[in-house]
């Protein structure tokens, strides 16, 4: 199960260009996740399908935006951002972190889903999104038939995981932890302080 803490800490960059800087949290032949820094004036010759501007700014694009990539990027004032690649990664948005298209799916409990999907008994479709944990909710444990791939961009939570022969796994999560979860899990999520989660689920094959 790759598991990165502290992503957004100084450590493990690869520089990528004068002024760019890399780390990748996630490479297979289907996808790739990697954290993308900017200096100001900097640019980034070979983003993935999809960037996600996490501070600063990228054009004119500031926080929030979901860009698609069609060719290099730049940064006026520098920028952290993430760097997506892979199939069915949603359309590009002006500003996924503001109030519109958010739908509350228990108390406290807050996702936007960043492509179309039909949720039924039989769902087992590729799905990228945001989750927000008010303080103090949590997704009560529910089975997973897909992996399942989180970035914590804020605040902390307590995960917890059981796998089919009953072994439980807790880790507490916080701002900047990238966790690869395996297929065939039960997955439950507490948040004291709140956080806010980017995820995507993919498919077994």
């Amino acid at each position: 199960m790759p598991s990165h803490t502290a992503t957004f800490s100084p450590a493990g960059w690869a520089e990528a260009g004068p002024g760019a800087w890399t780390k990748d949290l996630l490479r297979s032949p289907g996808d790739s996740f990697t954290l993308v820094r900017l200096s100001a004036g900097a640019v980034l010759s070979e983003p993935g399908d999809r960037v996600l501007v996490l501070e600063g700014a990228i054009a004119h694009h500031r926080a929030g935006a979901y860009l698609a990539a069609d060719g290099p990027l730049s940064s006026p004032d520098g920028c952290l951002a993430l760097s997506l690649s892979g199939e069915r990664l949603g359309e590009p948005a002006d500003d996924v972190f503001g109030p519109a298209g958010w739908q509350k799916s228990s108390p406290g409990l807050w996702f936007r889903l960043l492509l179309d999907v039909t949720f039924d008994e039989t769902f087992d479709e590729r799905v990228v999104g945001l989750s927000y944990f008010e303080s103090g909710s949590f997704s009560a444990r529910h089975p997973h038939p897909t992996a399942h791939r989180f970035l914590f961009l804020d605040g902390e939570a307590d995960d917890e995981l059981v796998y089919p022969d009953g072994t439980r796994v807790t880790a507490r999560r916080a701002r900047g932890d990238f966790v690869d979860y395996p297929a065939q899990v039960e997955h439950q999520t507490f948040s004291r302080g709140g956080c806010l989660i980017l995820f995507l689920h993919e498919p077994v094959r």
